[in-house]
């Protein structure tokens, strides 16, 4: 199957030093996308009919980057996600994000003290710009779109029956933490003020012993965390908010989104990626163990067409053995005290590289857009 769905790195900086970001543990230098890369992933997104979605975003700060107006414009006939962490805006941004973004997902991770922890940035700045975006949005219904799945056309439904100017869909996602994890409720209510349609939660990816600590799933036996998730499910239906979950405790199933959703995604440096966690060097800490996460590519989109590169015979059997479920389960495996093999992302005991044996996005406890 063809390349359904890209994500856009335009920059792996970002404005703020978030506690909680596992950017923090990254062992390579920052970047922008060059305008010479830029230029050849649009050209080569464009060419592709089969792309429907677009995510302008990864795991630096889009807004940050200085054509990501351009951008915006560009591919504003594809099916477009920003995601940000909405401390950037003026008229111009909201005016191009009203006109060509479909999707906004906006990371709030607590309430004004706690956010300010978390981010050093106050909320209320945030919340200004929510609001001004709210204001532009209110005068525009430009943006169309010939590529929305059944669920977006869902949620763009309910969100006209509350009364909402549209576009585009606004949603907040929160990293849940045992730091903030009592704020959740907060938040929701902070949504339903601001015409905010979704909560969308994720847990932590730890990269550092101090974050590990903050985590609140479990291998098993969550009961707790699986009650208050309950509770937040009532709460936020009062409120007209639909919030989507993570999971609590290590489940058999294992499904990548990135795989399933027929998706790659191009680099700040313009290297074809499977996913987010394999898109850079760092570090994570799971279940207690640390690893040392190596990044892969497919190729750079300045030497190879995109299509070519999806179709070639590394990525193309890395998605079918993904797919499949060919590969180990670390985390409840027997012999994982003593295999060398899970320090790093490098290979499996399977021979497959890399390996997505360690991956908690496949869990479904990391949850992403």
């Amino acid at each position: 199957m063809p390349v359904e769905k890209v994500y856009l790195e335009l920059t792996s900086k970002c404005n703020l030093n978030c506690t909680m970001c596992y950017r923090r543990a990254w062992r390579h230098l920052t970047e922008d996308m060059s305008e010479e890369v830029l230029d050849m992933s649009l050209e080569q997104i464009k060419a592709l009919p089969s792309v429907k979605e677009v995510v302008i975003g990864g795991i630096g700060e889009p807004l940050y980057h200085p054509a990501v107006g351009r951008v915006m414009r560009k591919l504003k006939d594809r099916y477009l996600f920003l995601t940000t962490n909405g401390t950037i805006m003026n008229g111009s941004l909201a005016k191009n994000i009203v006109e060509c973004v479909d999707h906004v997902v906006i990371s709030v991770d607590g309430l004004s003290d706690t956010y300010y922890s978390i981010r050093r940035f106050p909320l209320e700045k945030v919340i200004e710009n929510i609001r001004l975006l709210n204001e532009v949005r209110a005068g525009s219904t430009d943006k169309t779109s010939a590529s929305v799945s059944q669920y977006e056309a869902t949620m763009l439904d309910k969100y006209r029956e509350r009364g909402a100017d549209i576009p585009p869909m606004l949603s907040f996602q929160m990293v849940l933490s045992k730091a903030n994890r009592d704020e959740v409720f907060g938040v929701v209510d902070l949504a339903s003020s601001l015409n905010v349609s979704q909560v969308i939660l994720s847990n932590i990816l730890p990269a550092s012993n101090d974050a590990a600590d903050l985590i609140l799933y479990k291998l098993h036996g969550n009961e707790e965390l699986n009650a208050f998730f309950h509770r937040i499910r009532n709460y936020a239906h009062k409120a007209g908010i639909v919030v989507l979950f993570p999971a609590y405790e290590l489940k058999t199933e294992r499904r990548c989104r990135f795989v399933e959703d027929q998706t790659a995604m191009i680099t700040a440096s313009g290297d074809v990626a499977p996913c987010y966690l394999l898109a850079h060097d760092g570090k994570e800490i799971v279940f207690g163990r640390g690893k040392d996460v190596f990044a892969h590519s497919f190729g750079s989109i300045m030497e190879k067409p995109l299509n070519e590169m999806w179709e070639s015979a590394p990525y193309t059997n890395y998605r079918m053995a993904v797919y499949n479920n060919r590969y180990p389960s670390c985390p409840d495996c027997d012999l994982i005290d003593g295999c060398d093999m899970v320090a790093t992302t490098e290979v499996d005991c399977y021979g497959y590289m890399p390996t997505c044996a360690d991956c908690l996005w496949s869990r479904r406890l990391i949850y992403c857009v």
